[in-house]
């Protein structure tokens, strides 16, 4: 997520009532989400930390900044309850999910935290797909966001939460918000987009509803959007955060994803030394071979190893398959601002050159005849 500490976390897994069910056909694209209409009603849903009630003036910013753009917001009662390690019984959160999609245009979760994963076997990714509502959250929302496209057949969105994100002072980056309406907005018409990537950025600490009364100054340096190593690919979009996703691998939750993916990972707050074994073991899993090209996020408060080495970019080289592009420095989350990508959607990534930035494309199918 974005600025804070305790509850600025992840997490993850999931099953599912109705089984593990395939991915989407072919292992193609899944199918888009009815998208927002500019007055939509958002329904928010707080499954994995009780911060909406421990940082009630941020939680009341970020919806102020929700209604700012015309929307209406319905609060699941997970945002107003604290119980035990996180909100709400699993089996309640899952039914309150089921509830606000029934009554919503989409549901955007409040904050990551850790306790998302108990409520996940409760949850009908029947039901969900069939809903064709938009879901949005990242952090411990990886699992969800990637489960929906594997379970439902429906694309999921990795963007901005309403605690870390809508929540800042004086609203969301302009970034963040301009790639949530493009993405989500029921009013843009496209089938192809450039993601926006470059620009001013943050990640610096500010504790919520204690220091967070101005916006996010300065950041650890560089990491602008960068080509590694050449190349252009196309396919699905799968990933989000890198603690999230390797909780699931090896289980019976595991998002497999499609071969000829595009991956994108997100890392907070990691030195050199726990990125190579995070993506070490996916690599000895096979996960990156089933990838087409690889997206690595900004690392958000990144820090060198006990030796002193900051080798971010060699580590990741280091891991991945030698013929596929990758691009590294996108602002996929922890810092902001941040995109807002179609978990499931096809996109296309171009790395032309390491002269120059890379470039991540949308695709979205048009409308039928």
């Amino acid at each position: 997520m974005s600025t804070m500490s305790t509850t600025n976390g992840t997490t993850a897994a999931a099953h599912g009532t109705n089984g593990p069910a395939a991915p989407a056909p072919g292992g193609d694209a899944a199918r888009w989400p009815v998208p927002l209409p500019a007055d939509a009603t958002l329904g928010v849903w707080a499954p994995s930390s009780p911060a909406p009630v421990l940082f009630p003036r941020r939680f009341a910013r970020g919806l102020d900044a929700l209604r700012r753009r015309g929307h209406t917001v319905v609060l699941g009662d997970s945002c107003r309850s604290a119980q035990g390690p996180g909100t709400r019984p699993p089996e309640a959160l899952a039914e309150e999910l089921h509830t606000l999609l029934a009554k919503t245009d989409g549901v955007i979760a409040a904050v990551g935290g850790w306790t998302l994963t108990p409520v996940l076997p409760h949850l009908d990714f029947d039901a969900i797909g069939r809903a064709a509502k938009p879901l949005v959250g990242y952090s411990d929302l990886t699992s969800l966001v990637n489960l929906v496209p594997h379970r439902s057949g429906l694309v999921a969105f990795h963007g901005p939460m309403v605690v870390s994100e809508w929540g800042e002072a004086d609203g969301p980056w302009e970034p963040t918000e301009s790639e949530f309406d493009q993405v989500l907005g029921a009013q843009h018409h496209w089938t192809e987009r450039t993601v926006a990537t470059a620009g001013e950025w943050s990640d610096e600490n500010l504790f919520w509803d204690r220091e967070d009364d101005r916006r996010r100054q300065g950041n650890s340096g560089g990491q602008q959007p960068r080509v590694l190593r050449t190349g252009e690919a196309s396919g699905p979009l799968w990933g989000g955060s890198l603690v999230v996703l390797g909780l699931l691998l090896g289980t019976p939750l595991w998002p497999e994803p499609a071969p000829g993916s595009l991956l994108f990972l997100e890392a907070d707050g990691m030195a050199p030394d726990e990125l190579w074994a995070r993506l070490e073991q996916f690599r000895l899993a096979g996960v990156l071979d089933r990838a087409a090209g690889v997206i690595m996020s900004r690392i958000a408060n990144p820090h060198s190893t006990s030796s002193g080495y900051a080798g971010y970019d060699e580590v990741l080289l280091r891991c991945l398959p030698g013929d596929m592009p990758v691009a590294a420095g996108l602002p996929l989350g922890h810092a902001d601002p941040m995109v807002t990508l179609p978990v499931g959607g096809r996109a296309q990534l171009s790395c032309q050159a390491p002269t120059t930035a890379p470039r991540l494309r949308l695709l979205r199918p048009g409308p039928t005849p």
